[in-house]
């Protein structure tokens, strides 16, 4: 007779091949190859009931077979919403039911235009936009600052397309629809002269006359082209140049502009001698009023406050405006008449550092408010808008759409962006792909849209359900066998993991992007029971790389086939990225696999079991007992308890007593967590098989054999195993 614990040895000690045997049996192979063919094509709950094949086959995989003929009971199970804690399948103590639930999808999945995660991406590219319009705008500067001065000619400045494209910019003038020969014109027009070239274009009336005008008035060209002075521009106006093309492209105002109005203030403040000279600079007049607050204060109120004694209670900057109006008056230096007194500068140190102080306080207030304002009309918006055409219409989402994409307002037609936002990111023939334009493609991925325009459901590498039971099983394992003090806190820092990874996981396009946060693909892995700290970069590499339907590819060499679900829950294709190839009707690739997996296991235990029930419940104990949290859990399952009353000598007698004394009991003589290691559980399950062949052993008629001298007939095999358990 073959010892029981030899018997459970020879199946487990190679489980995968165990397994591989079993599948190949050609009954068991029929009715797993019409489950993987026909699972896909069900596409409602009705479908599947009443497909006895397909709804036995899951029904045995979950270790429900016995509850197969209860239709409308697993109805109500499967319409369960798993997210609700109140619903049917949440509200039973048994996990099976739950689990089986979250390995189907009879409810839609919600269509999202745009997801939570989809628009943070969105706003956060939109200010990042508006940040490197301010390096640009600083580069560009740059340039035009150092090489304006080393133009020689009018040739030479309408030939270099990047300054003459800064100094049209400045001025508001679209370059593209004007030649090079009716700009060297204006140019080298005297503007003194009535009859020049750019005058009679204003008397004319002709098409930006006046700011053709303006153009010619800042720089200085003689009628044959060549300089009229040491330089095509004098310093005043390449600075007013320059600042009016600041003026001109940024959409708010940036760091860049306020680091120039600080350099121009501090350059002119020095030389001021009057307050009539501030107010009539229109950039230090607006410098001062931003760094006090001053909105749009008349000149003659500024002068009448500077000019006060400030030492006077009585004074108009003291009556008219209190301690806030006195205190301006304290930040300049001017004598009642309004000039600078004998001696002083306008501003002195202090002042000056006072007056810097408010305007790098102030100088972007107007500007954030327009820009929160803008996003949250487009949040608004976009929460209301029901199809492609409702974000093509409204100006807004158009505003930020160009903004965030580099687009200029007309470039692409109406019918051209709704193309690209209709397209499947994911398909290399769709519009935005073939473009080969980076922003058409980048802006398909942030919104979901079907070939229609309607909303559609958001492709991520977990789909909201998967990523919800994910997330949820991964606190459920993370707080396993801890103590109550212990738990709150666990269970705290677990959930936070879990949000993390619930937020992330929905930006996440590609394998190696994953692969590079180890705080998502940890939780996945927590997940499905598997410790993140045994795993190295390089293993999950090679997993990831691995092909599911190769049976000799490197995730299903691995003994624990939980490596193989872990990879086919994610929708990624051969080459590492999304694809909505993988996603199936009621049952994603992964649970698919699951469901396999486990109906192949639950066969071989069902197998082993018909020669020897001791074996099943050895492979049953072994598979399922390291997911029991608490005595009770174990208490519950009645095969679990079979185990445990053999293994420390317990009569079915046991089952009858108080549960909390049961509870206790098992507490005494059983650490939980000690089946979470592979060692411990092994020898658990060792000492078993021993106890149970040791109960159930056959002796001969024990009076007859000793006074015969004869001895109990006890296998050599259950010796071996009783030789284990001291070893």
């Amino acid at each position: 007779m073959v010892s029981t614990y030899l018997s459970y040895n020879l199946v487990n000690r190679d489980i995968k091949g165990s397994i591989n045997r079993t599948a190949s049996d050609p009954v068991v192979a029929r009715q797993t190859e019409y489950f993987k063919e026909n699972i896909g094509k069900v596409t409602n709950l009705e479908e599947f009931l009443d497909d006895y094949q397909l709804y036995s086959y899951a029904m045995k995989a979950h270790g429900l077979e016995e509850m197969t003929y209860a239709k409308a009971f697993m109805k109500k199970v499967l319409e369960s919403d798993l997210s609700d804690e109140a619903s049917f399948a949440n509200q039973l103590t048994d996990e099976r039911y739950r689990n089986f639930a979250a390995s189907f999808q009879f409810s839609a999945e919600k269509t999202d235009l745009q997801t939570d995660s989809q628009q943070t991406i969105l706003l956060e590219r939109y200010e990042a936009s508006l940040a490197a319009q301010s390096d640009t705008l600083e580069a560009e500067a740059f340039y035009y600052e150092a090489v304006i001065d080393n133009i020689t000619s009018v040739s030479g400045l309408v030939n270099n397309s990047r300054l003459m494209t800064f100094a049209l910019d400045a001025y508001g003038i679209d370059g593209n629809v004007y030649t090079k020969d009716h700009l060297t014109k204006v140019l080298t027009s005297d503007t003194s002269d009535p009859n020049s070239y750019v005058n009679q274009l204003v008397a004319n009336g002709a098409a930006n006359a006046s700011k053709f005008l303006k153009l010619a008035e800042a720089f200085d060209f003689n009628a044959d082209g060549s300089l009229s002075g040491a330089t095509a521009q004098t310093a005043a106006q390449k600075e007013a140049t320059v600042s009016l093309y600041v003026d001109e492209e940024q959409i708010y105002v940036t760091d860049y502009y306020r680091q120039r109005e600080r350099a121009y203030y501090e350059q002119k403040i020095a030389t001021i001698t009057s307050v009539d000279e501030l107010t009539a600079d229109t950039r230090l007049f607006n410098y001062v009023k931003t760094a006090f607050e001053l909105g749009s204060m008349g000149a003659s109120t500024f002068k009448r406050i500077v000019t006060s004694d400030t030492s006077d209670p009585n004074s108009y900057a003291a009556t008219n405006g209190g301690d806030a109006w006195v205190a301006i008056a304290g930040k300049f230096n001017f004598a009642s008449d309004g000039t600078v007194e004998s001696g002083m500068t306008a501003q002195g140190s202090t002042q000056l550092a006072s007056t810097n102080s408010g305007f790098a306080t102030f100088y972007d207030d107007a500007d954030e408010e327009r820009k929160e304002a803008l996003t949250e009309l487009f949040k608004t918006n976009i929460s209301e808008a029901e199809n492609v055409d409702d974000i093509l219409t409204d100006t807004t989402m158009r505003l930020v759409l160009q903004r965030t994409f580099g687009f200029e307002a007309n470039e692409f037609s109406v019918r051209e962006l709704r193309q690209a936002l209709t397209s499947d990111f994911t398909d290399p023939n769709s519009f935005a792909n073939k473009s080969k334009d980076t922003r058409l493609i980048e802006m398909s991925k942030l919104f979901n849209f079907d070939g229609e325009g309607n909303a559609a459901v958001p492709l991520s590498p977990h789909n909201t359900l998967t990523a919800t039971m994910i997330a949820k099983q991964y606190v459920i394992n993370e707080v396993r066998f801890l103590d109550d003090n212990e738990r709150t806190a666990a269970r705290e820092a677990a959930t936070k993991k879990a949000e993390v990874y619930q937020e992330r996981i929905q930006s996440i396009d590609t394998v190696k992007e994953l692969l590079a946060d180890r705080d998502v693909i940890d939780v996945v892995i927590g997940a499905y029971g598997l410790d993140p700290e045994d795993v190295t970069d390089d293993f999950l590499k090679q997993v990831f790389a691995s092909d599911l339907s190769d049976p000799k590819s490197f995730v299903n060499q691995q003994p624990d086939s939980r490596w193989a679900e872990l990879v086919a829950s994610f929708n990624f294709d051969a080459n590492g990225n999304l694809t909505r190839e993988t996603i199936g009707t009621v049952q994603q690739r992964g649970e698919t696999l699951e469901t396999v997996n486990k109906y192949l296991r639950q066969t071989l235990e069902e197998t082993e079991g018909a020669s020897n029930e001791a074996v099943r419940l050895a492979l049953y104990f072994e598979r399922t007992a390291p997911n029991i949290t608490d005595a009770y859990g174990l208490i519950a399952d009645d095969a679990l308890m079979a185990v445990f009353r053999t293994t420390f000598g317990f009569s079915d007698e046991f089952s009858n007593m108080d549960v909390d004394q049961q509870a206790r009991i098992i507490n005494d003589n059983l650490d939980l967590a000690d089946l979470q290691d592979p060692t411990k559980l092994e020898r658990f399950l060792q000492r078993y098989t021993a106890m149970y062949d040791t109960e159930n052993a056959s002796f001969s008629n024990s009076a007859v054999s000793i006074l015969s001298g004869g001895s109990g007939s006890i296998s050599a095999d259950l010796l071996f195993s009783l030789a284990q358990l001291k070893a």
